[in-house]
């Protein structure tokens, strides 16, 4: 844009000599056209750069050294000629923080690529401002008021830790409190006082005696992972590798737990493996801490798996 105001200035003033060295009809023509692709820019221009906008797409989570990009895209309500729009990309991680100038192309819904650099694991932060539509000659820009924010999560491989002896291997199954429909059921004799509708009059008219099919469900699970905090960059990867991988073990022997991150207060359930991502969320990234109610916590933890970067991990 600054080239472009430049060339208008070379030009006024190239016109204006022009005018003065041959005072014909034609130079004054030639000055005044000039003159008037000042305001002419910004009459032509002013719809559209009220209209155009940018947004930012990029996945939210990342295997490192996964290829992957961020697309900045423009928008706009309705399509007026403007030259294009302007910004500064603010890329910032855990050491380090660089600052590169995009400009984009003007058009409804086209794109503008970055590579996003999946090398190290962590919260990569992409901040979009300065944002700034330029007008079809490049003589005016209008500022937007708003500023865009991307979080992406490169997540560190799984990492199997030394000692997994001490991991769950199953959930045991427990009568259900007051009978019912149960998935998980189990055969034993009658009692006084068990329910008739429960009898299994089939196997008892085999056995010749009255059994009952009584529905199991699995316990309130009071289990805990505990992470361990982290000195550096490489403790950080092989905890939160080692996270992943009992969390995966966990989730496929469908154990759900909670999941500490040091002393501190974050702590959350993990039924899914969506939830072991927020709560990396939660630890890397302030600005994305969710609040869970005290009573939701179990009091007191039956099972406990702690997490941390030497070459055992308890259990």
């Amino acid at each position: 844009m600054i080239i472009n105001r430049l060339i208008y200035v070379l030009t006024l003033v190239a016109s204006f000599v022009f005018y003065m060295l041959y005072p014909p009809w034609i130079s004054w023509y030639i000055l005044v056209i000039v003159i008037m692709l000042l305001p002419a820019d910004l009459i032509v221009s002013l719809p559209g750069m009220l209209t155009k906008g940018m947004r930012m797409s990029a996945p939210p989570v990342l295997e490192k050294d996964e290829d992957a990009v961020l697309k900045l895209i423009t928008t706009h309500k309705k399509s007026y000629p403007v030259r294009g729009i302007v910004a500064k990309l603010h890329v910032s991680g855990d050491d380090f923080s660089v600052v590169c100038r995009l400009r984009c192309p003007a058009e409804k819904d086209r794109q503008r690529e970055v590579t996003i650099d999946t090398t190290q694991s962590g919260i990569t932060v992409f901040k979009l401002k300065r944002i700034s539509t330029v007008s079809l000659l490049g003589l005016f820009s209008l500022p937007f008021n708003e500023e865009e924010r991307k979080s992406v999560l490169i997540l560190p491989p799984p990492v199997k830790p030394a000692n997994t002896l001490a991991l769950q291997h199953g959930t045991h199954l427990r009568p259900k409190p007051g009978g019912g429909f149960s998935e998980e059921h189990d055969m034993r004799h009658y009692r006084p006082g068990d329910p008739v509708r429960s009898i299994h009059w089939k196997v008892s008219a085999k056995f010749d005696s009255l059994v009952i099919r009584e529905p199991l469900v699995a316990p309130p699970h009071s289990r805990l992972v505990h992470v361990r905090a982290w000195k550096n960059v490489a403790e950080r990867d092989l905890i939160l590798g080692r996270l992943r991988w009992v969390s995966a073990y966990m989730l496929k022997k469908q154990l759900p737990f909670y999941v500490r991150y040091s002393e501190e207060s974050i702590i959350s359930e993990v039924t899914q493996e969506s939830d072991v991502v927020d709560f990396l969320l939660c630890v890397l990234d302030g600005s994305t801490k969710k609040e869970i109610k005290s009573s939701q916590i179990p009091a007191r933890f039956s099972w406990v798996f702690r997490i941390d970067a030497g070459g055992r991990v308890e259990g």
